[in-house]
């Protein structure tokens, strides 16, 4: 019971990082005198990357190209289900992809452990349970949300992942 209670507050967490990102963004844009209409996402081709995310972000069995395996389209990877951008300004872009992975949630959770920290990012947040890896990273002008959660509860036949990565912060 008290391991149910940390994985609520550690999903609060999460979600409250979240949410300071988004009322900085939201911050920044109002206090320069900007009055444009809510920015709209734009979505990527069905199973593709929308272009700006960092497909070097996309770890785990799901990084195979399906067009090397199975012979279709360049670009098309294992296993997207959904991915967007959003363009806020003229600097700052939110980019978000999500697939399914064949990887288990702590193998995902300890990849991407290791390549945020090999790779300049600073962890500010994370959380690590069987039903929940988290991790928010930032470096000088992007932050990083990576949120990987089990494919169905009581099994190990992978995990879906959502990844979210802002340029463009502070510029």
């Amino acid at each position: 019971m008290n391991d149910r209670k940390e994985l609520w507050v550690w999903v609060g967490v999460v979600i409250v990082a979240i949410a300071a990102v988004w009322g900085g963004i939201y911050w920044f844009m109002h206090r320069s005198g900007q009055q444009a209409a809510a920015p709209v996402p734009v979505h990527a081709p069905e199973g593709q990357v929308v272009d700006g995310f960092p497909q070097n972000l996309i770890l785990g069995s799901s990084a195979t190209s399906s067009a090397s395996s199975t012979g279709g389209t360049p670009g098309i990877l294992a296993g997207i289900t959904n991915s967007y951008s959003i363009n806020y300004s003229s600097s700052t872009n939110q980019y978000t992809a999500e697939w399914v992975s064949a990887s288990s949630t702590s193998a995902l959770y300890t990849e991407y452990t290791d390549y945020v920290t090999k790779n300049g990012w600073t962890i500010t947040n994370h959380v690590s349970s069987p039903s929940l890896g988290a991790i928010y990273a930032v470096n000088a002008s992007s932050s990083l949300n990576i949120v990987i959660t089990p494919q169905s509860s009581g099994s190990n036949k992978g995990s879906k992942v959502s990844i979210t990565y802002v340029s463009g912060i502070g510029q």
